[in-house]
């Protein structure tokens, strides 16, 4: 019997293993497609058969790999002429590698996009657009290759502009970093060496025509160099020196060259494939062959009606369904945008909370500071009042003993010893009044005008005062005399000055330029009531 803890790491186990599982069958459908655009060749079923062997639906079994796929699925409907088919194709994966931020393969779609439609449609500059796209991808991700493609392409636009010389010089600074790269793709270096054969024959420089078609026929060696390339590259070249030595009336080399292209046919695209027609309908001609000839040009007309039935067909729907898929993409980047617009707003409503929070936090605070202090202005007034009533309770006290005195002295029947009784009586209340029945101005203007803002600044000024030196302090603000303190506190007037002069060192103030009394009223002269004069 499975413990439980032994089922649950059954389970785990299982897991794993199903996700190894999983991985290893993503891995194999990535390399399908792979697969596919490494066998891509005139014939097509085998590359679509690795892209049919992928399970639907796609994004399930390759996701992160959708734009690869389509960049596969675009060749092979290329290569059999379906135009509409491979834009829709080649706009998938464009769409899909944006999505993914995948330049490499954005700008891929961008050229293959260009290269259908540049031959297909009327609508150059949309062509063209898609070219700049690519460039603009390619430098985003710093792909080299890439932009010697857009370099290829801008020198093959200069020879179907019949600007051989412009396309040479675009190509020859240019050609030893394109063989330094050989080995790694290719297809550069043999693009390259493909064009510079085809600009000098159009020149007319047989020698470096040649030249050049040696050196791009050494490309196919490179491990990287893709055969479908070579192939249409080869043919097209063999169908331009047939041309060159037809033109030049070498008829044996001409039908050598041109046999070479008629076993690469195939790879040739409509262009070629018409120009290696009309040759040998030329051909035919010189030599009087004219039933030959009269085969090669039906051949031609049959050939030329059907890229016509079928670029009528075609054409309106390559350019429809282009714009169309570029509306989509202006749609997303629309879509992107609005996003994007749409965090900018909510981070900028969240600022504005922040800052809405924050201005009620700060109001909160000082109303809770406000409170604070009224809290301790209570608790002040509290002490003060306890203080308060202990002098009362002591005053009623001291009363009472004096009525009690009284009574004695009036009870008291040797008129001698009731004098005597009177003057201890008189010499008491001399000595106790000015601290408990005290009535002069100063000292009603203290009990009257208590000012608690003085105790709680000077406390938290001079905490190193204590409490009779902190009272001193403010009997000399409110303008009391040594003497006045001195009967007010009950002590000696030399107490007092004692105290004052222990203040003054406690107290840090510029004793040169300024006394206690003045150093006093400049710190404290805001926190008394109005009524008190300095």
């Amino acid at each position: 019997m499975i413990k439980p803890h032994g089922k649950a790491q059954l389970v785990l186990l299982f897991c794993i293993i199903s996700q190894i599982c999983f991985t290893q069958e993503v891995s194999r459908y990535v390399k399908y497609i792979q697969q596919a655009s490494d066998n891509l060749n005139v014939t097509t079923n085998e590359p679509q058969a690795f892209l049919d062997s992928i399970p639907r639906p796609l994004e399930d079994y390759i996701d992160g790999h959708l734009d690869e796929y389509y960049i596969a699925q675009g060749h092979i409907y290329d290569i059999t002429d379906n135009d509409v088919q491979s834009i829709h194709s080649f706009n998938k994966a464009l769409t899909y590698a944006l999505k993914e931020n995948d330049y490499f393969h954005a700008g891929d779609a961008c050229i293959q996009l260009y290269r259908v439609l540049y031959s297909t449609s009327k609508d150059n500059d949309l062509a063209v657009s898609y070219l700049n796209k690519a460039k603009v991808y390619f430098e985003k991700c710093d792909n080299v290759f890439g932009l010697y493609e857009i370099e290829l392409i801008d020198a093959y636009m200069k020879y179907m502009n019949n600007k051989n010389l412009e396309s040479i010089n675009v190509l020859l600074p240019n050609l030893d970093k394109y063989k330094d790269v050989l080995l790694k793709d290719a297809y550069i270096y043999m693009d390259a060496t493909a064009q510079l054969a085809l600009n000098y024959l159009a020149i007319d420089s047989i020698t470096k025509a040649k030249h050049y078609y040696h050196k791009f026929k050494t490309s196919i060696n490179s491990p990287s160099a893709p055969k479908i390339n070579y192939n249409s590259f080869n043919a097209c070249i063999n169908v331009e020196l047939a041309w060159w030595y037809f033109k030049n009336k070498q008829l044996d080399s001409c039908k050598f060259h041109a046999a070479k292209a008629r076993q690469q046919l195939d790879y040739l695209d409509r262009t070629y494939v018409i120009s290696y027609y009309d040759l040998c309908v030329d051909v035919n001609n010189s030599i009087r062959n004219f039933d030959t000839a009269q085969i090669y040009l039906d051949s031609l007309r049959s050939y030329e009606n059907e890229l016509l039935s079928n670029q009528l067909i075609a054409t309106n729907e390559i350019s429809n369904f282009a714009r169309i898929s570029e509306e989509a993409l202006e749609a997303e980047r629309t879509k992107r945008k609005q996003n994007v617009l749409f965090v900018c707003i909510l981070a900028f409503v969240l600022v504005l909370l922040s800052c809405y929070y924050y201005f009620i936090y700060k109001k909160q605070k000082r109303k809770l500071h406000k409170v604070s202090s009224e809290i301790d202005t209570l608790s002040y007034v509290k002490s003060n009042n306890e203080q308060l009533a202990v002098k009362v309770h002591g005053l009623e006290k001291y009363l009472k003993t004096l009525k009690n005195e009284v009574k004695e002295i009036a009870v008291t029947k040797c008129l001698e010893h009731q004098k005597v009784k009177i003057k201890e009586l008189y010499k008491s209340l001399h000595i106790n009044s000015s601290t408990i029945l005290d009535k002069s101005d100063s000292h009603l203007d203290l009990v009257n005008d208590l000012n608690i803002d003085f105790f709680k600044k000077i406390n938290e000024l001079y905490p190193q005062l204590n409490k009779s030196e902190v009272i001193i302090c403010y009997y000399v603000l409110i303008g009391f005399s040594n003497k006045e303190i001195s009967v007010f506190l009950n002590t000696s007037i030399r107490s007092v000055e004692s105290k004052r002069y222990r203040i003054s060192k406690k107290i840090d103030f510029d004793k040169k330029k300024m006394t206690l009394v003045e150093h006093l009223h400049h710190t404290f002269k805001d926190t008394l009531n109005s009524e008190i004069s300095l």
